[in-house]
């Protein structure tokens, strides 16, 4: 085998994976992260939106750090995420429901009810503006009215109507 060859066989692959962009590493974790999420997997969904931001720095990679630090019920991590995911470049429109939401879960576990039902409000707005007419709309606004919230209601309902969002990981 000649050594012109050899060093043609080593360049190649090496060049093949070498081109793959941290957009795509970014995607891949986002995905991985929301599987692991789906799964209850709070933790290491947590380290892979983490890993996503280093390879792309994102507001939507911050805002799904903070539902995965929720949901593991470090309520202080959850909020340093979403301060985070409010910071730098302006997060879309998908982005900003997941914030609102997730804002609106932290202030109601804060003790802190009035701010709770602004977020909460504001995440009405902002989830009527992406899906409008969405049938558990009218549950989630009848909570804001209520006298106490259930939070582990509230967060099923959001986590529901996250899913159903259009979520585009190269949007972030």
């Amino acid at each position: 085998m000649s050594k012109q060859f050899l060093a043609y066989m080593i360049a190649i692959p090496l060049l093949l994976f070498g081109c793959y962009s941290p957009l795509s590493h970014f995607t891949d974790n986002m995905y991985q992260g929301e599987q692991q999420l789906k799964q209850g997997q709070y933790s290491t969904a947590l380290a892979s939106f983490l890993k996503a931001n280093t390879y792309h720095p994102s507001s939507g990679a911050h805002a799904f750090a903070a539902m995965a630090a929720y949901k593991m019920n470090d309520i202080p991590l959850a909020d340093s995420y979403l301060v985070q995911a409010t910071q730098g470049q302006t997060p879309n429109r998908v982005v900003t429901c997941i914030i609102y939401g997730y804002r609106s879960l932290v202030r109601f576990s804060q003790g802190n009810v009035p701010a709770g039902r602004d977020e909460l409000t504001a995440y009405i707005a902002a989830y009527r503006n992406v899906v409008p007419g969405s049938p558990t709309l009218r549950e989630v606004e009848s909570m804001t009215m209520a006298p106490q919230v259930d939070t582990f209601v509230l967060q099923k309902l959001i986590d529901q109507q996250i899913q159903q969002l259009p979520i585009d990981y190269d949007q972030m």
